[in-house]
């Protein structure tokens, strides 16, 4: 279904690491979640939680590359996500052949070009990838190379828009931009950025619509002025206990 609208409308990524943020994209309509943990294991936690959150939109996780030494490896990991509720397994550095393994096994599988974050320091740090034309042809390459492997999708993280558009144009996958431009078939943001709920670097291609962390931090130092203050609790706050039920009370512990 997600695959007949290449073409047809741009598709709504977002990531949630937790049950409220998941109910949060549902209830906004965005098409996919993704959603991850700190290793396997932790992803496992994660993605339950996100599943409970979202029950009925589509959820993207991955599997660490450097966590399998094997295909049979690989499929026991996949069909571990895909239990805890995963609909596309997603993996940012996996290496095409990787992926055709779990393309044969009916995994729908998502790729990752551009600037991959895992290979931060070999690319200098964070930078656009694909401004030469040598570059922008390997990123061309490495799509080629998914879509050959069974992807259905790619993740384009971080490409100059114009190179984006013409690769979208060629390749069947659906092609999820962060960073890459409006002509994809989809725009893919972190939910931190768009909500604002961290404190560190704001990436240029993002955008935020809240300021949650800064409305928590006003809320908490409100509850601690409250407390230290004494105007938490409050009368309204309190359960009420008739006259004569605390003078047996008394009676009873004297």
């Amino acid at each position: 279904e997600i695959l007949a609208l290449k073409g047809k409308r741009q598709l709504v990524l977002t990531t949630a690491f937790d049950e409220w943020t998941a109910r949060a994209a549902e209830e906004a309509g965005v098409d996919m979640i993704l959603a991850w943990g700190s290793c396997h294991e932790h992803s496992k936690f994660v993605i339950e939680a996100v599943r409970r959150g979202a029950p009925n939109t589509l959820i993207g996780s991955g599997i660490n590359p450097g966590a399998y030494e094997s295909q049979e490896k690989a499929l026991m990991l996949a069909n571990e996500v895909r239990a805890a509720g995963t609909d596309i397994i997603y993996c940012s550095g996996l290496v095409p052949d990787k992926f055709a393994g779990l393309a044969r096994q009916h995994f729908p599988c998502c790729g990752h070009v551009g600037y991959l974050p895992c290979n931060d320091t070999w690319l200098g740090g964070p930078r656009g990838v694909g401004k030469t034309a040598e570059e922008a042809k390997k990123v061309f390459d490495d799509v080629m190379a998914l879509e050959a492997a069974g992807c259905i999708a790619v993740e384009m993280e971080c490409v100059p828009a114009k190179v984006a558009a013409e690769i979208s144009k060629r390749t069947k996958m659906l092609v999820f931009s962060m960073g890459s431009g409006g002509d994809c078939d989809g725009q893919f943001i972190f939910s931190e950025d768009l909500m604002g709920t961290h404190s560190g670097h704001y990436p240029r291609h993002s955008i935020t619509y809240a300021h949650l962390m800064k409305d928590a931090i006003r809320a908490l130092s409100q509850y601690r002025d409250d407390v230290l203050s004494g105007a938490y609790p409050a009368a309204k706050h309190s359960i009420k206990m008739k006259d004569e039920e605390f003078r047996r009370f008394m009676d009873l512990i004297r």
